[in-house]
């Protein structure tokens, strides 16, 4: 079995429990996420204008920030390998009343054509895709000239003995709340991480050198303090101990 083919049959195992538990209120989570993204996608941070964009989420996961853009009124589509994970994004959409476009694709190989979205964003996906600067300038090609390629990423695997104890305890805590153990996880991932180069997380220098490679202008890198210190204090407990934030998101322009 080859990466991709497992990293989408552990997501198809992973969906039978997923669910958005980090925050403590979903409502509150979501709205701190949708000023930050309109922060993002403003070109001027003074320009109040609402102007209706296509949005792309590659690795959409449950839609999390698909329904959101689609809250916000734009129109969107969102893009997954897992198609037990598009059954959960599909039912929210549902839930909530939103119009998405959710549909099966691989992230390093988009089924759209060039220059078909003003804005592509993707959070926490480039630790678990094979060829990331392949998959970035696949990115970069279905944006539109003057569109955005947003990535929100971070480092997930600090090898600190602190934070190695810490992660235990996160697994304990899930294992305890959740009845959830973290084995799968490992067997699955322990077969191709090391086909995956920011299987431990990334930088913001990686990311900006790769947007720079395909071409990006204007890029930028925005460390999304609002968003860490938030999840500081109201993410679910076992996240917080598992976890010592590095979050940030780089931009750039077509």
């Amino acid at each position: 079995m080859n990466a991709k083919s497992t990293i989408r049959s552990y997501w198809d195992w992973r969906s039978q429990t997923y669910g958005n538990t980090v925050y403590k209120s979903q409502g509150d989570a979501k709205q701190i996420w949708k000023t930050a993204l309109n922060d993002a996608i403003r070109a001027d941070k003074t320009d109040k204008t609402d102007k209706k964009l296509n949005v792309l989420d590659v690795g959409t996961g449950t839609g999390f920030l698909a329904l959101i853009f689609a809250e916000m009124g734009h129109k969107v589509a969102g893009v997954d390998i897992s198609k037990h994970m598009l059954e959960k994004s599909r039912d929210n959409a549902d839930k909530m009343r939103l119009d998405v476009d959710f549909m099966h694709g691989d992230a390093e190989n988009l089924p759209f054509e060039d220059e078909t979205f003003d804005i592509v964003i993707n959070r926490h996906l480039l630790w678990t895709i094979p060829n990331p600067g392949v998959a970035i300038g696949e990115w970069s090609r279905v944006v539109t000239s003057g569109g955005k390629l947003m990535l929100i990423d971070g480092m997930w695997h600090d090898s600190a003995i602190s934070m190695r104890l810490r992660r235990f305890l996160g697994r304990m805590i899930v294992f305890m709340t959740e009845k959830r153990s973290s084995r799968m996880f490992t067997s699955y991932y322990a077969r191709v991480k090391d086909q995956l180069p920011f299987f431990s997380g990334s930088n913001p220098e990686a990311v900006v050198d790769m947007f720079n490679e395909v071409g990006l202008k204007n890029v930028s890198v925005d460390n999304l303090e609002k968003i860490r210190a938030y999840e500081n204090a109201n993410a679910c407990l076992s996240y917080k101990i598992a976890n010592n934030p590095s979050l940030f998101m780089a931009l750039g322009e077509k």
